[in-house]
């Protein structure tokens, strides 16, 4: 079965039309709606999202009722979230060479340890994904 590394900006980008979809999403999202494929990410990946909801709340661009919502149907995606305390030193290494935030290269780690596909709406990020 094919694994996607799902950020935290992809996984809302796949509830918000707040920008471009990323490179492959719209694919692999079809893929786990049929069984055929399975997001993973790290436990980290529900505090981003849970964080950027609510600063979009306190922007004034979603009330707390679009915001808790969004948070239901996110939560409703069939992600296998993983235990960072697995992944965090190769993250540290990895933020040091690429000069990422250790966050961002929590995913890479992620996707590096697994061989799978980082899906993420950060141009950056995904920028230094695509070199490694």
């Amino acid at each position: 079965m094919t694994v996607y590394v799902l950020d935290a900006s992809a996984w809302l980008r796949l509830f918000l039309a707040d920008g471009p979809f990323p490179a492959g999403l719209e694919e692999a999202a079809v893929r786990v709606e049929r069984g055929a494929a399975a997001f993973v990410a790290p436990e980290l990946v529900l505090v981003e999202a849970a964080h950027a909801l609510n600063r979009k709340c306190q922007r004034g661009f979603l009330s707390i009722k679009e915001r808790d919502a969004l948070w239901k149907d996110l939560r409703r995606t069939p992600i296998d979230l993983l235990p960072i305390h697995e992944h965090v030193d190769r993250a540290l290494v990895l933020s040091g060479e690429h000069r990422i935030s250790t966050y961002d290269a929590l995913y890479m780690a992620i996707a590096e340890h697994l061989g799978a596909p980082l899906l993420t709406a950060d141009a950056a990020l995904a920028k230094v994904a695509a070199r490694i």
